[in-house]
């Protein structure tokens, strides 16, 4: 069988990636992530300039992926626009498994990294009008029912917030685990969503459960 070659960044970005999720990220360094990598050190340092770069560089492919999954312009496509939000969080759990350190240490990052916390950042604001936007969706299709429509800028905050700083939280009892990713799911879906399905919710709601 032939054998594949890596390149050198790959061999980098993946044993950073390996060593931040499976310890802090703050006790990584550089040379850790070279030895990891089977390179020197100067070699790591030819291709990034510090671990600030490795970690924006890991955050750009973790968005990368997820914009990939194109959900916020397919859900409306669906003919089951709940069955779409369900799948759609199955698939974002995958990818924030394999980056877990960066939700796990997202504040922390911001705090010391100023390149980390505007990619974040823009990124956040990107997303709370993604959401938004799918929420009107789902309310002009009579799909959800809010009695306050003027907050639904508010709502789309606390729909982000859950599902990407829940791990913050989960982390601070226990590792981040594809448990902890589900049980953020769990939370949405129970809290934010169920209450507020129209019949015709409902009924989408009971054709993914039968």
């Amino acid at each position: 069988m032939k054998k594949i070659k890596i390149d050198t960044i790959t061999k980098i970005t993946n044993s950073a990636k390996k060593l931040f999720n499976e310890q802090e990220t703050l006790s990584v360094t550089t040379n850790h992530i070279a030895k990891e990598a089977g390179i020197s050190p100067g070699n790591l340092y030819y291709h990034f300039k510090n671990k600030e770069e490795i970690i924006l560089y890991l955050y750009k492919n973790l968005s990368h992926n997820f914009e990939a999954l194109n959900t916020f312009e397919t859900i409306p496509l669906s003919k089951n626009p709940i069955q779409g939000l369900h799948k759609m969080f199955e698939s974002y759990g995958e990818i924030f498994y394999e980056y877990r350190f960066l939700l796990r240490d997202a504040m922390v990052l911001m705090a010391l990294y100023p390149s980390f916390k505007e990619a974040f950042s823009k990124n956040q604001d990107k997303r709370i009008v993604q959401i938004e936007a799918l929420l009107q969706f789902l309310i002009k299709e009579d799909i959800l029912e809010f009695s306050d429509e003027e907050n639904l800028k508010k709502r789309a905050k606390l729909n982000w917030f859950i599902t990407s700083y829940w791990q913050v939280f989960a982390s601070s009892s226990e590792e981040v685990s594809k448990d902890s990713i589900k049980e953020a799911k769990d939370i949405f879906f129970e809290f934010m969503i169920y209450p507020f399905l129209s019949e015709k919710g409902k009924r989408m709601l009971k054709e993914i459960k039968e």
